[in-house]
């Protein structure tokens, strides 16, 4: 097993929100495994998900109205004030001022392509890593403006991707092996158009995982076997929100 890698400007912190917590939570604790920690209070609700005894992340009510279920990203700075100015001159928006939170500030954002993802100055972060049930990786997913995208993440958190794949078809950069920016001509459908953050979970055997989880109300997006990375499978839990479990080694 391995420590999760935590720093500035890797991720820190992942996030599922839905508006039936109690379904939700009992979607991912009998798909995964995990139990989860209440630790909300009478104005918010929000829930601790762990692997064993290590930490995945949380799981939330919704903060308004128009939230989707989604699963957010957060990434870490030692300095958030700044971290939110970068974010607003380099072609991104925050939505929020840094808010207090159990052990830190956090404040959520989104990039020239449109894709959400929150900003955590914090010292208690995710640290259940690449075993069984765990986070595995990270992938911005880029239906446009891909190259002002990646000179926004070079800029807020110095950045510096390696090219995996380019071709006509598809370009792939991946930043210290724990996340990637994809691009491509033939952006899945499934992501109707939308450019996002996806999280990856750590699963020995992907197809018996779709099945369960599809026993459980989820919807199978697609399985991808014996690509050159490993197996894949992309999935949305009842609700909707979009995750994918994998096989290999990124």
């Amino acid at each position: 097993m391995t420590t999760a890698p935590h720093g500035k400007g890797l991720p820190g912190w992942v996030e599922v929100s839905a508006n039936d917590t109690a379904a939700a939570i009992k979607f991912y604790t009998e798909l995964f495994g995990w139990t989860s920690q209440s630790i909300g209070d009478e104005t918010f609700e929000y829930h601790i998900l762990m692997n064993g005894e290590k930490t995945i992340g949380g799981l939330s009510g919704k903060m308004n109205p128009g939230q989707p279920s989604a699963w957010l990203t957060y990434f870490e700075t030692d300095d958030i004030e700044k971290t939110i100015s970068d974010i607003n001159a380099n072609g991104g928006m925050t939505y929020m001022p840094a808010t207090p939170m159990p052990g830190g500030l956090f404040t959520i954002a989104s990039d020239p392509a449109g894709a959400p993802l929150g900003i955590v100055q914090s010292e208690q972060l995710n640290d259940s890593y690449t075993e069984q049930n765990g986070l595995l990786w990270y992938e911005l997913e880029v239906a446009k403006e891909f190259d002002k995208t990646v000179d926004f993440y070079k800029a807020v958190f110095n950045w510096a991707p390696k090219e995996e794949v380019k071709s006509e078809e598809m370009t792939y950069l991946t930043v210290d092996q724990i996340l990637g920016i994809y691009t491509g001509s033939d952006f899945p459908s499934y992501f109707n158009n939308q450019s996002q953050w996806s999280v990856t979970f750590a699963e020995e055997d992907v197809e018996s995982f779709a099945k369960k989880a599809e026993s459980l109300g989820a919807k199978v997006e697609n399985i991808m076997k014996n690509t050159p990375y490993g197996d894949f499978a992309m999935l949305r839990d009842p609700e909707g929100a979009f995750f994918v479990v994998m096989h290999g080694n990124m």
